[in-house]
């Protein structure tokens, strides 16, 4: 690519010098790098200030990877010139293909101040606000932006990043303005109908939202992200064979989409094609494992450990990109060294909550925590204690719970454990170690449906006993508490027809008294589920011992409380204020406030220092 001309270039009083310029110019214009480069050393040693030759210097070596002695070049030659737009344009946009975008957006700044409302302000505006974005400046971006667009009203790439910036801060009513506005301008725009696609999406009108992005598509065929989105969607409803597709086409279009390998990868690992599944992981993580959301004045930094498949704790509702920093190690791939040379960091969450999670990070996560002087949340000790195989020993002490006999053994001989195994007795439930969400969960009523069982290829499986919780009109019901610093709050009730219930598939949200009976459970647990129910689950939330955590639960007839489940990886969201599910909100907002309560409480100074 031609190389960026300092203004400074064309403004030499010497006839020799502006000629030898052009000739430079001229050479590494048309690729010609050794001459150019010579011409160039040949001014700097008539005169070493040259702030021309410096940048163009820098432009040339920054062009042959020599990316350090580019920018100790051209910051050289913007410290002898620093009126200079051009030299200031180009270190800044160096800087921001470098992605060192503290340091680009200081200097887009100076480019701001030194060139204002003309041509070369609004590409540096451009660039500038891209960069602010990549720092989550996203109120700053969204003005630069409006300053464009007070210069140039029909500017619809201008619209189009501002409706970005609004979706990456959530505001969709102003993001869906931006967006309306930019493909009034531009109807086959591809990015702003991927943007508003991503805004239905945000609004559950997946249809509308498969819409946008064909739209996209028709305007830009190889459009990676539209076909990254479209396969989403799909992926969220369970239409596997319909997103595969798509994910390939996009890695076709793009294939350094860490996201379109990892949901791939969630896809073949359902699927029970693990090898697959494994390539596709190690594509999206080998080559960057450590993920930076950085904001500006975050009231905290987290860093949050993380595993490359499931069992991972919901983390954007608990630590929201809005009020903190976080530093995200996968740390399945991540060394040792890299986790010496973190950046500086206020506390650590270990989100890695299923047992079945831990064997390939464990050691890891233990090495980090053996050498980490931070409040460090969720301890691998107690993530492991929660293990399915665990429960009936863990809670044996807790009055009025009722746990299932649950064995775990390598799949490879299952069968044969579980007849062998004198306390589980048929009917069973088995389930592949690692499942979540009620997937290859299945109820066996006799050894032969065992023997005939076609299992799923994970390293491990369970089996449990299977104990009858419907309840006396016939429905099945399932609460969950959710623990935070050990401290028993209601997240939901769920009451469906069948033996597995989830809160989707029970469809709450069409069923008046259900959502009745749920309200009246957030309102007071005590009053629904009875002092020693309440009392065992209080008890169950302490014998944890997590920072963050849960239990799902169904009451019996006598009053006793049977665990389903207790462990970290409990999912907590909100809902919209349009929301048939709006009653829950107040009390979702209370789990969020004790959990930033928490958090402020362990990373508070000790009184000694």
């Amino acid at each position: 690519m031609p190389p960026t001309i300092p203004a400074g270039a064309m403004q030499r009083t010497a006839p020799e010098s502006p000629t030898r310029l052009q000739q430079a110019i001229a050479h590494h214009s048309a690729g010609q790098r050794f001459e150019a480069a010579a011409i160039y050393r040949e001014l700097l040693a008539a005169n070493p200030a040259d702030a021309d030759a410096l940048c163009l210097s820098g432009v040339l070596a920054h062009e042959d990877a020599r990316h350090e002695e580019a920018l100790d070049l051209m910051r050289r030659a913007l410290a002898l010139q620093p009126d200079n737009a051009s030299i200031a344009h180009t270190l800044a946009n160096t800087l921001r293909e470098l992605k060192q975008f503290p340091e680009s957006a200081v200097v887009y700044a100076q480019v701001m101040h030194l060139t204002p409302n003309n041509q070369v302000d609004q590409v540096a505006r451009f660039n500038f606000a891209s960069v602010l974005q990549q720092l989550r400046k996203f109120a700053d971006a969204i003005d630069c932006y409006g300053h464009i667009l007070r210069l140039d009203p029909r500017s619809a790439q201008a619209y189009n990043d501002m409706g970005a910036a609004h979706i990456a801060i959530k505001q969709y009513d102003q993001a869906a303005v931006c967006i309306k506005n930019a493909l009034a301008l531009n109807p086959d725009y591809a990015e702003a109908h991927n943007n508003q696609g991503v805004i239905y999406r945000s609004q559950r009108r997946l249809d509308d939202a498969i819409a946008s992005y064909q739209e996209a598509l028709r305007c830009k065929p190889d459009d990676a992200r539209a076909l990254f989105n479209l396969g989403t969607i799909y992926l969220i409803r369970k239409e596997y064979a319909r997103a595969i597709p798509f994910y390939r086409q996009s890695l076709a279009c793009n294939p350094d989409q860490y996201d379109a390998h990892q949901n791939l990868a969630c896809i073949l690992q359902e699927q029970g094609k693990l090898e697959e599944a494994q390539w596709h992981r190690d594509c999206a993580f080998q080559a960057e494992h450590l993920f930076f959301d950085t904001i500006e004045n975050p009231q905290k930094t987290v860093v949050i450990l993380w595993a490359a498949g499931a069992g991972n704790v919901p983390i954007d509702t608990l630590w929201p990109t809005q009020r903190y920093s976080r530093v995200c190690c996968l740390m399945d791939y991540v060394s040792d060294a890299e986790m010496r040379t973190l950046p500086d960091y206020d506390v650590v969450f270990n989100a890695i909550g299923d047992r079945d999670a831990t064997d390939a990070t464990d050691a890891a996560v233990r090495r980090f925590q053996s050498v980490c002087s931070k409040p460090f949340m969720n301890t691998p000790d107690a993530v492991q204690r929660t293990a399915r195989d665990h429960i009936l020993a863990l809670f044996s002490a807790v009055d009025h719970v009722v746990c299932a006999t649950t064995l775990r053994c390598a799949t490879v001989r299952f069968k044969q454990s579980v007849l062998e195994c004198g306390p589980l007795q048929f009917p069973i439930i088995v389930r592949p170690g690692g499942s979540h969400g009620g997937r290859h969960l299945v109820k066996l009523n006799t050894p032969e449906e065992l023997q005939t069982l076609n299992l799923y290829p994970a390293p491990v499986y369970y089996a449990s006993n299977y104990v009858d919780y419907r309840s006396a009109d016939g429905y099945f019901r399932k609460y969950r508490m959710v623990f935070v610093n050990r401290e028993a709050l209601p997240y939901h009730l769920a009451i469906g027809s069948h033996w597995i219930v989830h809160y989707e598939t029970a469809h709450m949200k069409f069923a008046e008294w259900k959502l009745e009976e749920e309200r009246a459970f957030l309102e007071n647990p005590r009053q629904v589920l009875g002092d020693r129910a309440m009392e065992a689950v209080a008890q169950i939330g302490r014998t944890l011992d997590l920072d963050y955590g849960g239990v799902d639960f169904s009451l019996l007839a006598d009053g006793r409380v049977l665990v389903f489940e207790a462990n970290a990886t409990m999912l907590v969201h909100d809902e919209a204020l349009t929301s048939a599910l709006r009653h829950k909100r107040p009390y979702v907002q209370k789990i969020f406030d004790a959990f930033r309560a928490h958090v402020d409480r362990v990373t508070a100074p000790s009184k000694g220092e």
